[in-house]
């Protein structure tokens, strides 16, 4: 079975009982000292977790030196199910949930929504506090600025796909299919942990999203340029948020670096997972030693 292979634990954070996982080794990347701590953050697609979008990510992580802890956002994977469903909610948690961690500093990993949180945690971090975020790992993330006009038509497929799907094993694959640039990377038990996280109430705190999951307070960053160090990380062949968005974060990010990866689609950290690790390792080594 595909997930992740670290202890789900569960603690209270902002009034959410939130499963949490984490790997921490014994030294940092050089083999001494403290590890820096990476937190990893999914997206809002239908049946997102951390089972399912890092677990071909965490481990090597870790085993590069990191100190990783991913967690199910709320109303996803075993999370409890919340009565606010908006980002602006979820921006709130996961600023409760960094703030939990008891650490100085974090680098942050987040795909389409959760690389939107990523960005918005970042931007308010003066005003908000909590740990120093030092970097961000950004894949195919949801933009927080207006998407550019080649983009508006591919973006309004998607939303119509996913206002159409249903539990079934049938439509779950068909959605994978979509997210999955390669067909083969489409497999058996990848279809049946998505189609697990949309059962019972996760199925209901879907539908109670779709209205209001892609909204938030655009008001101050969405003409920012961020000088966080970033590497923004974005399959050709992105069915969900095509790679035109990408190339237009070229103009909202002073200190970053682009990685487009070939026969890949929205989730690169799953699809080119070598690649993506690869590059992750990397960048982070760089900002690690510059500190």
């Amino acid at each position: 079975m595909i997930g992740l292979d670290v202890p789900r634990v569960f603690q209270d954070v902002a009034g959410i009982r939130t499963a949490t996982y984490r790997s921490m080794p014994a030294s940092g990347p050089d083999g001494h000292g403290k590890p820096p701590t990476v937190v990893l953050l999914h997206g809002a697609a239908p049946g997102a977790c951390s089972d399912l979008n890092w677990f071909r990510n965490l481990d090597v992580l870790a085993q590069a030196g990191y100190d990783v802890v991913a967690y199910d956002q709320p109303g996803y994977g075993y999370s409890a199910v919340p009565d606010d469903h908006s980002i602006e909610f979820r921006y709130r948690h996961a600023a409760a949930f960094l703030e939990s961690l008891g650490v100085e500093s974090v680098h942050l990993i987040g795909n389409s929504v959760g690389g939107l949180l990523s960005t918005l945690l970042y931007h308010r971090s003066a005003q908000r506090g909590g740990p120093r975020i030092r970097s961000l790992v950004l894949a195919a993330p949801f933009p927080f600025f207006d998407a550019p006009a080649s983009a508006e038509a591919k973006l309004a497929q998607h939303r119509g796909r996913l206002s159409s799907i249903e539990p079934t094993i049938e439509s779950i694959r068909a959605l994978c299919l979509n997210t999955f640039n390669q067909p083969e990377q489409v497999t058996d038990e990848i279809v049946e942990l998505r189609l697990a996280m949309l059962q019972g109430e996760r199925w209901a705190a879907h539908k109670a999203r779709a209205g209001i999951s892609r909204e938030f307070d655009r008001a101050a960053i969405r003409r920012a340029v961020l000088d966080v160090p970033t590497l923004m990380i974005w399959g050709l062949q992105d069915r969900s948020l095509p790679c035109d968005i990408g190339v237009a974060a070229f103009e909202h990010f002073s200190d970053a670096r682009f990685l487009f990866l070939p026969r890949c689609g929205h989730w690169p950290q799953t699809e080119q997972a070598e690649m993506f690790n690869r590059a992750v390792v990397d960048f982070l080594r760089e900002r690690n030693q510059s500190v």
